[in-house]
C-alpha cells in the first residue's frame, strides 16, 4: 500500500519536473536565434538603404556632369549662333565660311557651322558641296526658339548622326557624343541629355525611356523609381535641358544579397561581434577631422613630387607637389578620398598651407641645382577665398624671398565656376609673379568665354583625354580641339598622364611642349628629385 501511495504521488511529480525542462530549451534558444539574426536583417535593411542611397548618389554625379557638359555645349553653340547673325557678309561668302571655322575651331563641342534655308544646309565647313543638302532627323522647335533636329543625317556622312540647332539663318552641327564621355561604372548605366521643353531626348548612352520622360516637370531635378530603374533628373530652368543618368534597381538587390552572403556568417558568431563591428566603423566614420588634424600634427603626410618633361629635349623644367598620407600603422589613404574629406569638414585649407610649407621649404635646394625649376601646387575651388592660402601664399614668400615665377598655382575647371568670386582672387596670385594652371582641363564647363577672361597661363591636359589617343574612343577629338584653342589663345599646354611613346609622339607633332606622366618619371621623394637633377659627371 505504502510503495502503491509512493508511486501515485511521485507520478506527478515527475510529470512536472519534465515539462519546465522542455520549455527551457526553446525559451533559451530564441533569444541566441534573435541575437544572431535580429543584427543580419537590421543589417540587410541598413545594407538595402545606404546601397539604394549610394546608387542615387553616384547617379546625381553622372546627371550633374552631364548637365553641366550640356549647359557648355549649349553655351557655345547660342555665342557661335549670335556671334554669325552679327556678320555683314553674305551668308555663304568665302569670309563667312572661314568666320564659321574659326569658331568650331575654338569650340569643344562643336563639330562645324552651316547656312539653313528651309530645312537645308545651303552650305557648311563639312562638306564644299555648292547644292544645298536636305536634313533627315528628327525636328522641333525648342521653347527658347531655337530650331534643332536630333539624329540627323547628312549626305557627305549618312552613317553619322548629328544634332542640328539653327538660329538666324545659321546652324551648329555637334557630335552627339562629345558630352557623354563620362565613365561609367556599368555599360547598364543610362545617361542623356534632355530638352525639357518640348521633352526631348537630344542625346543618350543606352535608351532613355518614354515612360521617365512622362514622369519628368520640366526644370525640375527629381529622383524617379519606375520599378525596374532608378532614374535621375538634374534640371536647369536658366538653360531649358536637364541631365539624366539611370540604372536597374537589380544590380542593387545583387549588391544587397552579396552583403547578406558575408554577414550572415557573421551573424553567426552573435550580435556582440557584430555591435563591436558597427562600434568600430562609426567610431572611425565620426573621427576623420580628429585624424586629419592628427595627420598634419604629426606630419604623417608627406609631399611626392613628378617631374613636368619638355619633350623636345627631354629636359626636366619643373615637377607637381602631389600630397600623400602614410598613417602610423602604415595604411596609406588614397589622395582623391583624404581631400574630398577635408573639402568636405572644411580642413582644405589647412592642407593647403601645409603642403605649400613643404614646397617653399624644398623649392630653394631646386633652384640652387637647377635655376628656373618651376613647382606646381595645386588649390582646390574652397581656397579661393578672401584669407585663404594665397595670402599665405604671399606672405611666405616675402618671407623666405622666393623668386615667385618659380611657383604655379593649380586650380581645377570646378574653382573657376564662380567667377565673380574667383577671378580677382586669380588676379592677385598673377599680381605677385605666381604663373596659374587649369588643371584636368576637359573634364568640366569652362567655356572659352571664361578662358579668355581668366588669362590663364597653363592648361594641363586631363589624362583621360590622354589616354583616348590613338583609340577609337568618342572623346579622342577633344584633345585636338583643346590644343588648337590653347595655341589660338597663347596658353601654354602640359598633357598628364602620359604613359606611352604614341602618345608623347601625337602630342609633341600636335604642338604640346610638355608633359607628366610614367613614360617620363613616377612621383618621388625630394632626395631622389635632387639627385636625378644634379648634373652628372663626365
Amino acid at each position: 500500500m505504502r510503495l502503491l501511495f509512493q508511486r501515485l504521488v511521485s507520478a506527478p511529480q515527475a510529470k512536472h519536473t519534465r515539462n519546465p525542462a522542455k520549455r527551457v530549451i526553446p525559451i533559451a534558444v530564441l533569444p541566441l536565434l534573435l541575437a544572431a539574426v535580429l543584427p543580419i536583417l537590421a543589417a540587410l535593411y541598413l545594407a538595402d538603404r545606404q546601397t539604394r542611397q549610394d546608387e542615387i548618389a553616384y547617379l546625381e554625379t553622372l546627371a550633374d556632369e552631364t548637365l553641366r557638359r550640356g549647359i557648355n555645349s549649349r553655351m557655345q553653340l547660342v555665342q557661335a549662333l549670335e556671334a554669325m547673325k552679327r556678320e555683314p557678309s553674305t551668308p555663304c561668302s568665302p569670309a563667312n565660311l572661314e568666320r564659321m571655322r574659326q569658331i568650331s575651331a575654338v569650340s569643344l563641342h562643336l563639330r562645324g557651322m552651316g547656312v539653313i534655308q528651309d530645312g537645308q544646309l545651303r552650305c557648311s565647313t563639312l562638306s564644299a558641296s555648292p547644292r544645298p543638302e536636305a536634313i533627315d532627323g528628327k525636328r522641333f522647335v525648342t521653347a527658347t526658339g531655337i530650331e534643332a533636329w536630333t539624329d540627323a543625317r547628312l549626305p557627305f556622312a549618312p552613317e553619322q548622326p548629328f544634332n542640328i540647332y539653327a538660329r538666324h539663318g545659321y546652324a551648329t552641327i555637334i557630335h552627339p557624343e562629345v558630352i557623354l564621355d563620362i565613365p561609367r561604372k556599368s555599360p547598364d548605366i543610362v545617361i542623356g541629355l534632355v530638352i525639357s521643353n518640348p521633352k526631348t531626348v537630344t542625346r543618350e548612352r543606352g535608351k532613355v525611356l518614354p515612360a521617365w520622360l512622362e514622369r519628368y516637370t520640366p526644370h525640375q531635378s527629381a529622383v524617379i523609381d519606375d520599378g525596374t530603374h532608378l532614374v535621375v533628373f538634374k534640371a536647369s530652368k536658366e538653360h531649358n535641358i536637364a541631365g539624366v543618368a539611370a540604372s536597374l534597381k537589380s544590380g542593387i538587390h545583387r549588391s544587397v544579397w552579396r552583403t547578406a552572403l558575408f554577414l550572415v556568417p557573421i551573424g553567426l558568431f552573435g550580435s556582440a561581434l557584430f555591435g563591436y563591428a558597427v562600434v568600430v566603423l562609426t567610431r572611425w566614420g565620426l573621427s576623420v577631422p580628429a585624424q586629419l588634424r592628427e595627420a598634419l600634427k604629426r606630419h604623417d603626410m608627406y609631399v611626392r613630387y613628378q617631374p613636368i618633361v619638355d619633350m623636345r629635349t627631354g629636359r626636366w623644367i619643373g615637377a607637381e607637389a602631389l600630397l600623400r598620407w602614410q598613417k602610423p600603422d602604415g595604411t596609406h589613404v588614397p589622395p582623391d578620398e583624404f581631400i574630398a574629406s577635408a573639402e568636405k569638414v572644411g580642413l582644405i585649407q589647412d592642407v593647403t598651407r601645409y603642403v605649400t610649407d613643404i614646397v617653399l621649404r624644398d623649392l630653394p635646394t631646386l633652384l640652387k641645382i637647377q635655376p628656373g625649376f618651376h613647382v606646381s601646387i595645386n588649390f582646390s575651388a574652397l581656397d579661393m577665398q578672401e584669407g585663404g592660402p594665397i595670402d599665405y601664399l604671399r606672405e611666405r614668400l616675402h618671407r623666405l624671398q622666393i623668386p615667385p615665377e618659380t611657383l604655379i598655382v593649380e586650380l581645377t575647371e570646378r574653382g573657376l565656376f564662380d567667377m565673380a568670386q574667383t577671378q580677382p582672387l586669380l588676379e592677385a596670385v598673377q599680381a605677385m609673379g605666381v604663373r596659374v594652371a587649369i588643371d584636368d582641363f576637359g573634364t568640366g564647363y569652362s567655356s572659352l568665354s571664361v578662358l579668355e577672361s581668366c588669362k590663364l597661363d597653363i592648361i594641363k591636359i586631363d589624362k583621360l583625354f590622354v589616354a583616348a589617343i590613338g583609340t577609337q574612343a568618342a572623346n579622342s577629338p577633344v584633345t585636338t580641339h583643346i590644343i588648337s584653342m590653347a595655341q589660338k589663345l597663347g596658353i601654354e599646354l602640359v598633357a598628364e598622364g602620359v604613359e606611352t611613346q604614341a602618345q608623347a609622339d601625337f602630342l609633341r607633332d600636335s604642338g604640346v611642349q610638355y608633359a607628366q606622366g610614367w613614360l617620363y618619371a613616377r612621383p618621388m621623394a625630394i632626395e631622389e628629385l635632387r639627385f636625378k637633377l644634379r648634373p652628372m659627371p663626365i
